[in-house]
């Protein structure tokens, strides 16, 4: 074990020699002490540094600082250096006047070593961290406050990085439950106690803006204190996929109404509900490929739209309307009896016959026919019967065409 772990040393003044020199200094130096003594500090100074460090000194021997403490790149005489942490405080004799100086010097080579290795682990961190397209926010464990935030969590909110640190969760979100600041303080605490959290979430920009958000968090210690990290993917663009792909699941992509299969899931829920009388009529669509092949496909899928719209104008806000197939439709009226059912069906008619007299170059007519159930015992056959009955309608039109 060393004696000394500070090399210590007393400079002449004005000179600059070392007149007294420890072990541990002529170790550092690669020396011995009583080489050391009579020679000039400077020889033992990096040309680089140099001017600072006589700078100084000089200002120590006229008084005008007491103490100085600094790192210095010392060289050895065979030409190897290293890092020192040095102190040099002033020596006065009893009358004030300037009796030399003293200086204790640290070998902290490999302590900045791993300091500028610590430096460039950290500054790659934050270029990671503040590179990546996600948000990236450092919540509190325990009381959800936001201590750090990426440059993305600007990006995507429209806050500054002064703003962001004055705002708690609530500003990031939807504000209304389940999208909540409960509900996010609710998942931050699942983090620390049961572990990984994953969920989707309604975030908040800046000016308003809605956006559909995937919220990663994981719980840890930073710096020994509890801390989460929640990682924010803007899945706006996901979720309008998903949205589509549901949408088109269950409606007709053509002319914005449901199709068959939602109808026939629809037709069995209302079967086995409350919805008695329950009545259905079928729509068929007349001319319709006439007009594909005399006028094309385009003309064609025109009168679809048409007829698509005058069916949904023509019924009550709660009635469902589905395209089954090409020129097909079905009706679902709840709580609708016989009556009400030749109602809507002549709202039907009545809107094609006005659109067709102010409209001459699409010409749409609907072949109809209803049924309807007055019990679940009556719901057999339901379809077959208001199927029939619009062929006989479309019958009797050509006979009157």
């Amino acid at each position: 074990m060393k004696m000394y772990q500070a090399g210590i040393f007393l400079l002449e003044p004005e000179v600059w020699t070392i007149s007294f020199a420890n072990e541990r200094l002529a170790e550092l130096f690669g020396s011995t002490s009583k080489e050391l003594r009579g020679t000039a500090f400077n020889d033992y100074v990096h040309p680089a540094e140099m001017e600072d460090v006589m700078r100084d000194l000089r200002k120590l021997g006229m008084g005008e600082i007491g103490e100085v403490a600094a790192d210095v790149q010392f060289v050895r005489p065979d030409g190897a250096d290293f890092r020192g942490y040095v102190t040099v405080v002033r020596l006065e004799r009893d009358d004030g006047s300037f009796q030399g100086i003293m200086a204790t010097v640290y070998d902290v080579t490999g302590q900045r070593e791993a300091e500028r290795k610590m430096n460039s682990i950290e500054s790659n961190f934050w270029e990671i961290f503040n590179s990546t397209n996600d948000a990236l926010f450092v919540h509190d464990a325990y009381t959800g406050a936001i201590v750090e935030a990426n440059k993305t969590v600007e990006k995507m909110y429209g806050y500054t990085r002064e703003e962001i640190f004055f705002m708690n969760v609530h500003d990031f979100s939807a504000g209304e439950p389940p999208y909540s600041l409960n509900e996010a303080i609710g998942f931050i605490r699942k983090a620390v106690e049961e572990g990984f959290q994953s969920y989707e979430w309604l975030g908040r920009k800046k000016g308003g803006e809605l956006f559909w958000a995937e919220v990663s968090l994981t719980a840890s210690h930073i710096g020994g204190e509890g801390r989460v990290l929640a990682v924010v993917r803007d899945i706006s663009d996901r979720k309008e996929i998903e949205q589509r792909l549901q949408f088109l699941s269950t409606h007709d992509s053509l002319t914005g109404l449901y199709n068959r299969a939602y109808f026939e899931i629809e037709f069995e829920r209302a079967s086995r509900g409350g919805c008695y009388p329950l009545s259905v009529i079928m729509a068929d669509l007349d001319g319709l490929k006439f007009v594909n092949d005399s006028r094309g496909h385009a003309a064609g899928d025109r009168l679809i739209k048409v007829a698509a719209d005058l069916l949904g104008e023509s019924l009550r806000p709660d009635d469902l309307v589905a395209r089954i197939g090409g020129d097909e439709f079905a009706v679902l009226l709840l709580q609708a009896d016989e009556d009400a059912t030749r109602r809507v069906m002549e709202r039907i008619r009545e809107a094609a016959r006005r659109y067709r007299e102010g409209n001459g170059t699409i010409q749409v007519r609907f072949s109809l026919g209803g049924a309807t159930a007055g019990t679940p015992e009556e719901i057999d056959g339901l379809l077959n019967r208001a199927d029939m009955r619009m062929y006989e309608d479309k019958a009797s039109n050509k006979l009157t065409s």
